[in-house]
């Protein structure tokens, strides 16, 4: 596994265990569709939310609205050649400010789950 992959799960890890907003938050009833708002952080800083260009105070404002709904971030990072961003950095603290339920992806389509430890989760 690429090394600054490895970082960044464990800086995710380790904010998301100090902050911990959406583990009491219980899942959205079953039959309704929760939104899912997928955000990519890319190498050159820029993030999108849904494919269009957005800002951390946009999303701040979006993770709001989004957690009275019940609804869930999937994040994409695209690797670069050094640790996650200062965007990728705001934007975790943005999610569990919030208390947004997240998964994070390995890939740009968000076609996979990585776990914990950075591997990708069989589903």
């Amino acid at each position: 596994m690429n090394m600054s992959i490895a970082r960044f799960l464990l800086i995710i890890i380790g904010i998301a265990a100090l902050l911990a907003g959406g583990c009491g938050k219980k899942p959205a009833a079953q039959g309704a569709v929760a939104p899912i708002v997928k955000v990519a952080v890319l190498a050159d800083g820029r993030i999108t939310a849904d494919g269009v260009p957005a800002t951390i105070e946009s999303l701040q404002e979006s993770f709001k609205k989004l957690a009275e709904q019940k609804g869930s971030v999937w994040i994409y990072r695209e690797v670069g050649r050094t640790g996650p961003s200062r965007q990728a950095t705001q934007l975790m603290l943005a999610v569990n400010a919030a208390g947004v339920p997240f998964r994070l992806s390995s890939r740009p389509d968000y076609s996979d789950s990585l776990g914990p430890d950075g591997r990708p989760i069989q589903q």
